[in-house]
């Protein structure tokens, strides 16, 4: 009896398209366009350099389309340019390391989304201040108000120093996230 072999590179286009589209699916939580997390996925999965046709044809994807969206991926550090020898085209590969580039989305989802938060909080904080109110500070509602801005403000202040630190090295946020998975004996 002969044992069936599967084709290992129908498996691999399989596990290819199969990831593309999980990672279309997540662009949403990372906080991108479908497509920009297609390129991504692709080019992540296949662990490979590979031109603008070769994404075009493999996606199906206009060229303005990718030409746009391997910018933005390049300019949150996700993928970079190299160039093969012999071949004038540009090729694209992305970061290899998961906790590098989930370091990377982080921060760019924190610079687009916690940023504006913290900076709208501390302008509604100096507009409540007594600097700015006067005497009518001193408002009951005026104080409870600020106390709410500012305890909201605190809490997210101290969320953003520690997402600084994390930032700074994605070593770092993956040893503080395994000392904090770490089961007590």
């Amino acid at each position: 009896m002969k044992s069936h072999k599967p084709d290992v590179a129908a498996v691999r286009e399989q596990i290819e398209q199969n990831f593309v589209d999980l990672w279309r699916r997540m662009s949403s939580l990372w906080g991108i366009s479908p497509t920009m997390a297609e390129i991504h996925g692709l080019l992540y999965i296949t662990g490979a350099a590979l031109s603008m046709d070769d994404i075009m044809a493999r996606l199906g994807i206009s060229r303005g389309n990718v030409s746009m969206n391997l910018s933005k991926l390049s300019e949150w550090g996700l993928i970079r340019r190299v160039h093969k020898r012999g071949d004038r085209r540009d090729y694209y590969e992305s970061l290899s390391d998961v906790w590098e580039m989930f370091t990377l989305v982080a921060s760019q989802r924190k610079r687009r989304e916690i940023d504006p938060i913290l900076n709208t909080l501390h302008q509604c904080n100096d507009d409540l201040s007594p600097e700015t109110l006067g005497k009518a500070a001193a408002n009951e509602a005026v104080q409870e108000q600020r106390r709410r801005v500012q305890d909201l403000l605190s809490l997210l202040s101290l969320m953003d120093g520690l997402a600084q630190r994390f930032f700074e090295s994605h070593r770092g946020l993956r040893a503080a996230l395994e000392l904090l998975a770490q089961k007590e004996e």
